[in-house]
């Protein structure tokens, strides 16, 4: 699980999830991937709109703030 620090400067970002469906996904710090470990991809492809959350990114954020 990520740590407090780690989730300080965070962004989101829309990909897949496991289903295929685009989401919002928090990235981890290095903006390398997402909190739910999805390979963050090329942006330049990423225009879509969407208004759901990956659960599993949002759980982990939450997880990380209440704890503090």
């Amino acid at each position: 699980m990520p740590t407090r620090r780690e989730l300080e400067m965070h962004e989101m970002w829309c990909g897949a999830d496991t289903s295929g469906e685009l989401v919002w996904h928090v990235l981890t710090s290095d903006k390398s991937s997402t909190l739910c470990g999805v390979e963050k991809q090329d942006e330049s492809t990423r225009r879509h709109v969407t208004d759901r959350h990956c659960f599993s990114c949002m759980k982990t954020f939450q997880d990380v703030v209440e704890a503090s």
